[in-house]
């Protein structure tokens, strides 16, 4: 026995069917396209090459020291190998959830084109329930056979700060202006993590587990969280595993001279 722990465990088809995730690798893709032809930067194509790279690289570590266990993984009903469902995985779980985020973040801070900000994260919202509630509403398999069951906090705790230095160091030694577009992403990615949570939980797709990770990598003694636990995991996971982790996309392009901020249009108050 290693440890008692909290996991948090992905049911139903999204932990391993991964048709609707090349779909949001597409349309990533699709918004990096639209701003870089109606405002002539390639910001979005620098998030999106960082995203990836970022997020795939987490997702390998995660999965090859034992934090995430994702047995198998289909695309049109074919079983893919990890050096496939890892690159998906980034595209669709990193990079879409980056795009959308900073999309919608400078549509808000643009006067002119600040209520499309509030229209396109209610699309973005609708068309995660329609997807997440696609298959019906599952009921979750508490201590069973599972997608993917993930502690999480022991070697992540670690992780966690080095994943984030990027934007943290970033927010404090950046310009005004980039500033407020980092901080006004992080507040989006917490608003849309939260919302992801929720609709994935109501899905019955994903829950909370208490329970003992043995030596052999078995379980011992999983039973569901208390509705207490899974909100504060459900915030947790949202303001650091969503919102904070997902800034260095942008700050990491900024840091390397990739992004200018007078490429940016940002209302002054």
């Amino acid at each position: 026995m290693i440890f008692e722990s909290i996991f948090i465990v992905r049911g139903g088809f999204w932990g391993e069917e991964y048709d609707f995730k090349l779909l949001f690798a597409v349309v990533a893709i699709v918004v990096c396209i639209i701003d870089w032809k109606w405002k002539g930067r390639k910001d979005y194509f620098w998030v999106f090459l960082t995203g990836f790279i970022f997020w795939s690289l987490v997702e390998l570590v995660l999965q090859l020291i034992g934090i995430r266990n994702m047995p198998n993984s289909y695309i049109f009903g074919i079983e893919i190998p990890i050096w496939l469902s890892i690159p998906l995985q980034g595209l669709s779980e990193g990079v879409t959830v980056g795009i959308m985020g900073l999309f919608i973040t400078d549509l808000f801070l643009d006067k002119e084109t600040r209520k499309y900000s509030f229209i396109v994260s209610g699309v973005v919202i609708v068309t995660i329930s329609l997807v997440m509630f696609s298959h019906g509403i599952y009921t979750p398999n508490v201590g069973g056979d599972v997608p993917s069951r993930r502690n999480v906090f022991p070697i992540w705790v670690i992780f966690m700060p080095i994943l984030c230095a990027p934007a943290i160091y970033w927010l404090l030694k950046t310009d005004p202006v980039s500033r407020k577009r980092g901080l006004y992403m992080f507040i989006v990615m917490f608003i849309l993590g939260c919302a992801w949570y929720v609709v994935y939980i109501l899905s019955g797709q994903r829950w909370v587990e208490i329970g003992t990770q043995n030596t052999d990598g078995s379980y011992s003694n999983l039973v569901r969280a208390s509705p207490l636990i899974e909100l504060l995991v459900i915030l947790y996971g949202a303001a650091i595993e969503v919102a904070l982790i997902y800034v260095p996309f942008l700050a990491i392009p900024y840091l390397l001279g990739l992004i200018k901020t007078e490429q940016i249009k940002i209302e002054k108050k």
